[in-house]
Parts: structure tokens; sequence; C-alpha cells
């Protein structure tokens, strides 16, 4: 084979603009990774920022966007031929799909409209861990305002003095043993939100972190405009735009394309047109289905529009009933706590006193219980409900830093 023919062969490995690289990951060299990094002690602003930029799913989702977005331009056919017999090289090329039309543009707006369907994946996906972030914080606060009150007090000295039957005195020492089982559950949901917290921020169980308090939500006004402008809405309607895109490409694949170029003799002959027609065949149904999924995608559409009504209705009640009942349980709690105190006091001067303190006790423990139960369900349902309605895109709930945030 001769020098001409042979570089006009390698010319087409001259196009790979990426090489290869190898990459290796395993459980354990991941978790190699994981371990180098610390904690620390973050404000909710200052958690939102680390957990954007090393939360791992985050990174997965902009990976893919990048991705999307690097895959905007599609392919453009160029056939070389060389004929050894005529010695002679040629080159064709569709005029159409060079010019960015036809079968190929319609290729390149799908392409691109799957990008903007990624980026609106990657703003669902940072809405929702900024919204299980919020969830972390109101709780831990929550929880720590709360308080496990009960008097220590000598059962077994009672019982022997003759001042408490068996079953007052067996009474009150459950009440002891629940104030202590109550007080692990406090300390269980403080526990499980820095657990919440090390997996958003890419930390294993070994980091220290602390969660710095004093974030809370300014007053929400929900508002049918916030509602439109959740970023699931985006996505969805970023998919129907997908599909009618895919539609269009499909459509234009059933046409057929006409490649035309230059032949050109290395014996020095004059040079020739060279053309070929490609027919695609059968190609209804696949532009029928693609029209089917574009109206897939509207109904999607609207379904996720419904689903946002249906959350955020939901998402008001429960809030509201979340106040009430905490409000109620918190009442509760108060007049117990009172009531206890009382009993207290009156064991000092009355030596049948000690049956009412028991009763107290056992009332107390029940209110303590209903309260932080209470509690943590209105913290839930307050983030909830900023959620339903978009937070933090648009018209909802922004962040009110305390005086150190604002240091």
């Amino acid at each position: 084979m001769s020098a001409r023919p042979s570089t006009f062969l390698l010319l087409p490995l001259l196009c790979a603009c990426v090489a290869y690289e190898r990459d290796q990951a395993d459980a354990r060299s991941i978790a190699a990774e994981v371990a180098l990094r610390r904690g620390g002690a973050f404000t909710f602003a200052e958690a939102a920022e680390h957990m954007l930029a090393n939360h791992p799913e985050l990174r997965a989702v902009e990976a893919r966007a990048r991705a999307a977005g690097a895959a905007i331009t599609a392919p453009l056919p160029v056939i070389g031929e060389w004929r050894g017999r005529n010695e002679a090289v040629g080159v064709m090329v569709d005029p159409i799909a060079l010019l960015g039309l036809g079968p190929r543009g319609a290729a390149i707006d799908t392409a691109e409209a799957r990008a903007q369907e990624a980026a609106e994946a990657l703003a669902v996906a940072r809405w929702r861990a900024l919204g299980e972030l919020a969830e972390v914080y109101l709780l831990d606060q929550a929880i720590a305002e709360l308080e496990v009150v009960l008097p220590e007090l000598e059962v077994d000295a009672f019982e022997r003095s003759g001042l408490a039957s068996p079953i007052t005195a067996a009474q009150l020492r459950a009440s002891q043993a629940r104030a202590a089982s109550e007080r692990l559950a406090h300390e269980r949901v403080r526990r499980d939100q820095l657990a919440r917290l090390r997996h958003l921020l890419g930390l294993d169980d070994r980091a220290t972190l602390t969660l710095r308090p004093g974030w809370t939500f300014a007053d929400l006004r929900p508002d049918e405009d916030a509602l439109l402008d959740r970023p699931d809405l985006a996505l969805a309607a970023a998919r129907f735009e997908t599909a009618d895109r895919a539609f269009r490409q499909a459509v234009a694949e059933q046409y057929p394309s006409l490649q035309i170029g230059p032949s050109v003799s290395l014996r020095g002959d004059p040079m020739r047109l060279m053309s070929m027609l490609t027919v695609p065949l059968g190609m209804a149904g696949l532009a029928e289905a693609a029209r089917e999924r574009r109206e897939a995608a509207r109904h999607d559409l609207e379904d996720t529009l419904l689903e946002a009504h249906r959350e955020a209705t939901q998402a008001r009640n429960a809030l509201a009933a979340a106040r009430a009942e905490a409000a109620a349980a918190d009442a509760m709690w108060q007049a117990s706590a009172r009531a206890l105190t009382a009993a207290r006091a009156n064991l000092e001067v009355q030596p049948d006193a000690f049956a009412p303190f028991a009763a107290a006790a056992r009332e107390l423990m029940d209110a303590t219980t209903m309260r932080r139960n209470a509690t943590v369900a209105r913290a839930i349902a307050e983030v909830r409900l900023a959620v339903a309605y978009g937070w933090p895109r648009n018209q909802a709930p922004s962040p009110t830093p305390n005086a150190e945030e604002q240091r």
C-alpha cells in the first residue's frame, strides 16, 4: 500500500480528542478516602455550603448533569472511501447535517433538552437535600429545648418507713425508669440527626460534629406562585420538552438523507462528484412511539402538579394539627410539672402524700413523652410545609440567622 492511501486511512484516528484514563474504585478505597475527612462545628449556612459541595449523591447528580451538557453535540457522519484499483479517495458528507439541520439538528436539540433536564434534576436533588438538612437542624434545636424533670427520691426509705405501699413504690420506680428512658430518647433523636448530617456532609461515623444552633424559619405565606416554582415541576416540564424534541427527531429521521462529496484521483485524473442516498424504511413505528412518550410526559407533568397541590394541602393540615398538639402537650406538661412540685412539697408535711406524688410523677412522664413526640412532629411539619412550597427557591421561608451567625 502506498503512503498516500495509508495516510488517508489513518486520518480518522486524529478525530479522537478524549483519551481513556484508568480509574478504580471499591469499598475499601472509598472508605479510606472518606476516613480522611474531618468534621467540625457548623451553622446551618455552613453545613448547607459544605453539603452542596461534598454530599456524594449531589456530586453524582452533578456529574450526570455535566455529562449531559457535554453531549449536546450530535456526531457528523463523514464517509471516506479509497478505491485501490482506481487509486482514488473520496469523502462524502450530508450538507443538511453539516448545517445543523434535519435529523442531526433535531438530535442536537434533543441533546440540549436532555442537558436542561439534567440541570433541573440537579436542582431537585439539592432542594430535597436542603429540606433534609433543615429537618436535622430544627429537630436538634427542638429537642435541645426540652427537659425531663423528675425529682430524685429514695423510694426504699419511704417503703421501709411505711409511708409508701409496695404498689405506690413500684409505680414511682416505674416513673423513675421512664425518666431515664425519656432522657435516652431525647439523646437518641439528637444522635440520629448527627448521623443524618454526617451522611449529608459526606462523613463517616467517626467524624466529630457539632450543630451550632440558632437557625429558624421565617413566617411562611403559602401562595400559588411559590407552588408553581417547585423544582420538581420544572423537572417534569423539562422532561416533557425532552420528549417533544425526541419526537421531532424521530419524525426527521423518517426522511431520506443525501450525502455528496468529491472523489480525488491519486493519479492526477479530474476530480469527480460522488453522491449517496440513504432511505430509511420502517421508521413510522418509532415516530409514533416517540409521540406517545411525549403524551406520557405531558400527563406526568400534570400528575406532578396535582401531587404538589396534594402535598401542600396535606403539609398545611399537618402543620396546623402539629402546632395544636404541641401547644396542648406543652400545656399538659406545664400543668403536670406544677402538680408534681406541689406533691413534692406535700411529702414534707403530710404522711399520706406519697401516693399522690407517685401519681403526679406518672402523669408528668406521660406528658413528657407526649411533648417530645409533639415537638418532633411540629418541627418536621414546619420543614415539610416549607419544602412543599419550593423552599429555598422563591417565596418560601428565608433563613433567620442568629447573632452568632451574623458575626
